[in-house]
């Protein structure tokens, strides 16, 4: 079996647009400034990024916002080839459900996805984290790798897609990863084999050759330590 995981703000999407949702409607840059001078670590950063919306905001109006932004052109057919190919495709995101299912709803993608939950009160907006791991200590506020590790048996040839470093861990844990941006800098520099890919078409193209698709050994043996250690 394939398992495809797949990060979703500037790889489904084109922008990141969990950034993009705190700048316009929240104190994005004051924020990360807390958290680049070491104030905060990245939890609390995403405790203030959500505290920092404006409190008159709807959560239908950050749905409705979120369907102007603009996925990749490919991402449809490429689950349409998932589908031909009975590979599993998941998504896995540090961003949030506000924006991330009506996306998905309008290309009619109901695979699974993992992440963070923006939930409002009376008192305004907060975050609820969907994964963590004592035994990580990625830069992430929920770490992607539980999601590879316990969704994937050893049989399985696991695919991780992604750009930054949220994707860290869960290219690591994976048997052929497709990398842009920071994570294809990462990988460098760890030497964790990859494909450069900048939309689904590249990486539908390099799939359909099909003749590389086995384990790497050091990413299965970091499943299954992971699997024990949690």
């Amino acid at each position: 079996m394939v398992s495809i995981y797949s990060d979703f703000d500037a790889t489904i999407s084109v922008q990141d647009v969990g950034d993009n949702l705190f700048q316009t409607f929240g104190n994005y840059y004051a924020c990360w400034d807390a958290y680049a001078s070491g104030e905060c670590d990245i939890r609390e950063l995403n405790r203030r990024l959500c505290g920092s919306l404006n409190p008159d905001l709807t959560l239908e109006e950050i749905h409705n916002w979120a369907l102007e932004q603009e996925l990749d052109a490919y991402f449809s057919r490429f689950l349409a080839f998932c589908d031909l190919h009975k590979y599993n495709f998941t998504v896995v995101s540090d961003g949030y459900d506000a924006y991330i299912k009506p996306l998905l709803t309008s290309v009619q993608c109901d695979c699974p996805y993992y992440c963070n939950r923006l939930v409002k009160d009376e008192n305004g907006f907060d975050v609820e984290f969907f994964g963590a791991s004592e035994s990580c200590v990625c830069s992430t506020a929920s770490c992607k790798r539980n999601v590879v590790v316990n969704n994937s048996s050893d049989e399985d040839i696991v695919i991780y897609i992604g750009d930054g470093h949220t994707d860290y861990c869960g290219a690591e844990h994976s048997d052929i990863v497709f990398a842009k941006s920071n994570l294809a800098r990462y990988c460098n520099a760890h030497r964790i084999p990859h494909y450069p890919y900048k939309t689904f078409f590249d990486i539908q193209r390099i799939l359909e050759k099909g003749n590389f698709l086995r384990h790497r050994h050091q990413s299965l043996m970091k499943r299954r330590r992971a699997f024990i250690e949690e």
